[in-house]
């Protein structure tokens, strides 16, 4: 009963700043981006949300929210960081609901949910 309150997960933890800077970081040594951005947190974990290291991981985009997403990164052959699909940008992005603000690298969705077409007789 006199158990510790706080458990193992840490919840509600906000890696946008993160995941800002690795974006601010494209085109740059993935090993000096590495060791800074490790340096400010207490585990590297959130930093592979948004990079691959190995190809079969590398995804256009990650959804970090219910309606945030951030764009892909991994590693190329010369070392750098690198976007999964430079050409996706917030305007490509369609809503997948009416009732959420959808944010793509923290901009605003440009696009409007479109509601299905009903096939009434």
């Amino acid at each position: 009963m006199l158990g510790s309150m706080h458990g193992k997960h840490r919840f509600g933890l906000d890696y946008t700043p993160l995941f800002r800077f690795l974006l601010s970081k494209v085109g740059q040594d993935w090993d000096s981006v590495y060791s800074e951005a490790v340096a400010r947190l207490d585990k590297d974990e959130p930093i592979f949300r948004l990079v691959a290291l190995h190809t079969e991981d590398r995804k256009a985009y990650v959804r970090t929210g219910e309606s945030s997403y951030f764009s892909g990164l991994y590693v190329d052959d010369d070392n750098l960081l690198v976007l999964v699909d430079p050409d996706l940008t917030v305007e490509k992005m369609k809503p997948w609901c009416p009732c959420c603000t959808h944010t793509f690298n923290g901009m605003r969705f440009t696009q409007s949910y479109e509601w299905p077409v009903s096939s009434s007789p």
